[in-house]
């Protein structure tokens, strides 16, 4: 699956917590106001941001147990500044070229429909639902302005603090630079940077609330959130697990402990923090299955797969548009019978090993679109065993296959499985795909 542009990955993404306090209508005639409610307060201005700024720095360090190399600048942005990153970092990470690439497959996938855009599915979702973010380019941390302070807004700053921190300690841009052109690496590396920051956050909405100095009750305002989830919505599901589930697995593999609990409960010790980042993992994997990363015995890096280059074997006015690996995680998600929900998603509710993706080994697509438009693709699967081809084979043929219109061949030969594409007048052409 595509995931968020390397500028854009270190976004907060509030789904996270949205969805399980989210659940009272803003319209809602029989809503009962919570104690309190009417005394939650508006947006942060930058003289209250830099003193709760201050309060928070010292307490990120100390439960990480890192120190500050520098200070880190906080500001203020507004809905409409933040709508101008978001596109200026797309652009400049993705450029056109690509993102007419991304279209062809998403499109063949049906994460997109045929008349929709990735850049506007993606940025659409986020634009209303990010309480703040760190630049790892500038060094900068923003809150909108236009998030109420409280808990919530306590809770995103330490998460986005710990950012900084982590990257005045392990550069991050290098991470992502170095996981580039292979989405599922890319997501792998997510699952560290959002998980190490998740564990702190987590740790510093816990502390406070024992302690009786973060009032937890501020989180339920529920027309703030609402009004943020109103833009995930109609998110594609895609989107959403790309989005969420480096704060959630991230967070339980980086303390080697399945499920949310440890992910908000858990810490994770300096060694496995200093491996994670020098070392990432490099698959949802090893995300899924951590004793693939961090057990020696057990330890599983991707095999690499290569499709040769099929452009010129289509015939003239056909180019390579786009090239990706879905990884374990991607062809879970291919496979499964019914795609979660956003609320599923983002709430923790879905698991993500499956019978059909377990043994994945590899895998590669080449998508291919014509100058009239038509567009093809070639997705090749490696698997530990013959039976592990054959099972998601089975689920590809017997779930993805009806909702995919352009799915038209599913081919099993040992441990590999191909699977064809073609647009409605590109079908004659397949045979050249695997030849």
């Amino acid at each position: 699956m595509k995931y968020l542009p390397r500028p854009l990955n270190l976004l907060l993404g509030l789904a996270l917590l949205a969805p399980p306090l989210a659940a009272t209508p803003q319209d809602d005639p029989y809503r009962i106001p919570m104690e309190d409610e009417d005394d939650i307060r508006g947006g942060l201005t930058q003289e209250e941001l830099e003193v709760l700024a201050a309060k928070i720095t010292p307490m990120v360090a100390e439960m990480r147990g890192w120190d500050w190399k520098e200070p880190v600048a906080v500001g203020i942005t507004t809905p409409e500044e933040f709508t101008a990153f978001a596109h200026e970092s797309f652009d400049k990470e993705i450029g056109p070229e690509k993102l007419t690439g991304m279209n062809v497959s998403a499109r063949l996938f049906r994460w997109i429909q045929p008349d929709q855009d990735m850049k506007e599915q993606m940025l659409g979702a986020l634009e209303s639902a990010v309480g703040g973010y760190y630049d790892p380019d500038t060094k900068h941390f923003y809150m909108m302005s236009t998030f109420n302070q409280g808990a919530m807004a306590e809770f995103i700053m330490a998460h986005e603090l710990q950012h900084a921190l982590d990257d005045q300690h392990y550069p991050l841009m290098p991470i992502y630079e170095r996981a580039a052109g292979n989405s599922d690496r890319e997501f792998a590396a997510r699952c560290v940077v959002e998980g190490s920051a998740s564990l702190i956050g987590n740790r510093y909405l816990m502390k406070g609330a024992q302690e009786g100095w973060l009032n937890v009750s501020e989180m339920m305002d529920m027309d703030m959130l609402n009004s943020m989830m109103g833009s995930m919505d109609d998110a594609p599901a895609w989107f959403m697990i790309g989005l969420t589930l480096p704060y959630l697995d991230g967070a339980s593999f980086l303390v080697r402990q399945q499920g949310l609990f440890g992910g908000i409960m858990g810490v994770a010790t300096h060694e496995d923090l200093h491996r994670a980042f020098t070392a990432p993992p490099t698959s949802s994997e090893q995300i899924l299955h951590p004793e693939k990363y961090w057990d020696e015995e057990s330890f599983d890096p991707p095999e690499a797969v290569e499709l040769a280059d099929a452009s010129e074997a289509l015939g003239e006015g056909w180019i390579l548009a786009d090239t990706d690996t879905m990884g374990e995680l991607g062809c879970a998600v291919f496979g499964m019978k019914r795609i979660p929900s956003p609320l599923q998603v983002s709430g923790g509710f879905s698991d993500w090993r499956h019978d059909h993706s377990m043994g994945w080994e590899g895998d590669q697509y080449r998508a291919y679109v014509h100058e009239d438009g038509r567009s093809m693709m070639h997705w090749r699967t490696l698997w530990e065993s013959e039976k592990d081809a054959q099972e998601f084979a089975d689920a590809a043929k017997e779930h993805a296959q009806p909702r995919l219109p352009d799915l038209h061949k599913i081919e099993v030969e040992g441990k590999v499985v191909d699977l064809l594409f073609a647009s409605e007048g590109a079908k004659p052409r397949l045979r050249r795909l695997n030849q």
